[in-house]
């Protein structure tokens, strides 16, 4: 009881800007801190869910079962129909905070017990239940359907530099439409989506993080978010190559432009336990910026949001195969073509211009049976003589007439013609 009275002393005085929220929020989050130690640590709500959870980030914004909320409701002396409408709720709430709260407790739930008690932030004009002793996880929470969007281009459509900031641009404009609405669910649930493994936001190694420029933190980070949400922008993560900070290279590309920028380096994939440090990945990074109007207060916004992809994952492979195959192959496929056809226009225009084909013969650039011998003679020697690649590299051109007869041979003018240029020859068994 008094831990929970004395944190909600320190968060409805010593708190009047967003600035100061976000500080002391950093400060709740360390673990051996006053605030925090071992499985005693706190959540805090809004009316309708959780807004902050100092253990797991990642349950920030989640719903609370509707069991255990309807029990801390009542430890706050709280009935369910005080909370029809927006007007009776905070009228309930705001009494609530004259008191001191109470103890909670759900039988049925493992777990579910802990101290509650509410105060009125003096940043949003809204409530905000204070939970101390309460270990709150996973299997206290409820389920919702999140809307996440449709963008055009999901995580698991990013494959190349262009994917990239086509995902990147529609994931900022999604997160700035939610935060500069000023509904802190809206916020929340635009958190959720951008995290949700199976959603259109996050896919194997494919994942966004925003870094809040106006409070100089890490406001999101789908992957790690116990370890960066809500630290200040003081550059941890290094290069796996060249050690240098990657923080300053990113903030440097997102503001390059008004559409943001590139930024290449080396860091452990998160979705590969069995990579290294120094694997290549191309970031895209982008800024937005924008307001929030709550009552009388304009709230900045500004935020730079990103995500990358490595260049030795699966797909970023596969997809510059492929890159490879639709621009090279027909370009190969095309000289192929026109040096055949000039070859079998050559042939043509000999057997149709009266004169006696030469008949010759090119056996891997050799045309007489003396170079052939002292081109090969080492193979030869040794036993390692390779007749297939030999014939491989052959051509020849042979008239079909008696020698001499020019065309009065059975097979008349005819000249057979042939070439190991497109095919390989194999010495018959």
């Amino acid at each position: 009881m008094e831990f929970a009275l004395a944190a909600r002393e320190q968060l409805s005085q010593g708190v009047t800007t967003t600035d100061e929220a976000f500080y002391i929020g950093c400060i709740l989050r360390q673990e051996g801190s006053p605030w925090r130690s071992g499985s005693t640590y706190l959540v805090q709500l809004t009316p309708d869910r959780i807004f902050f959870h100092a253990k797991a980030m990642a349950l920030s914004g989640r719903l609370l079962n509707p069991l255990i909320y309807g029990a801390i409701l009542r430890a706050l002396g709280i009935n369910l129909t005080d909370l029809a409408d927006p007007a009776s709720a905070l009228a309930a709430f705001a009494g609530a905070a004259a008191g001191n709260g109470g103890s909670f407790k759900v039988p049925d739930v493992p777990g579910a017990s802990g101290y509650a008690t509410v105060y009125i932030s003096p940043n949003f004009p809204i409530p905000l239940v204070l939970l101390a002793g309460f270990d709150l996880d996973e299997s206290h929470l409820a389920q919702e359907d999140i809307d996440s969007g449709a963008p055009s281009i999901t995580a698991r459509d990013v494959v190349d530099r262009e994917t990239l900031k086509a995902f990147v641009t529609q994931a900022g404009e999604f997160f700035l439409e939610h935060q500069t609405s000023g509904d802190l669910a809206a916020l929340s649930k635009a958190k959720i989506a951008l995290r949700d493994p199976n959603g259109p936001w996050r896919h194997g190694s494919v994942y966004l993080y925003i870094l809040d420029r106006a409070n100089n933190i890490v406001l999101f980070h789908a992957t790690e978010p116990d370890r960066f949400e809500l630290f200040p922008l003081v550059g941890q993560a290094r290069d796996g190559v060249t050690g240098e900070l990657i923080l300053p290279q990113v903030l440097a590309a997102a503001t390059s432009n008004p559409e943001g920028g590139f930024v290449q380096y080396y860091y452990d994939d998160p979705a590969d336990d069995t990579d290294r440090a120094d694997i290549p990945k191309v970031g895209y990074a982008r800024q937005f910026t924008g307001e929030i109007r709550a009552a009388e207060r304009v709230i900045p916004v500004d935020f730079i949001i990103g995500s990358g992809i490595y260049l030795s994952s699966p797909e970023v492979v596969a997809a510059s195969r492929n890159t490879v195959v639709k621009s090279v192959l027909p370009q190969i496929m095309r000289a192929m073509t026109a040096s055949t056809v000039d070859a079998v226009s050559g042939r043509i225009e000999q057997a149709t211009s009266g004169a006696t084909p030469t008949a010759g013969f090119s056996f891997g650039g050799a045309s007489t049976l003396s170079d052939i011998v002292l081109a090969n003679g080492p193979a030869l020697e040794n036993g390692t003589f390779d007749l297939s690649r030999l014939l491989a590299g052959s051509s020849f051109t042979l008239a079909l007439d008696d020698a001499g007869g020019r065309g009065s041979g059975p097979f008349g003018d005819l000249t057979l013609w042939g070439s190991g240029d497109y095919r390989s020859f194999r010495p018959l068994r």
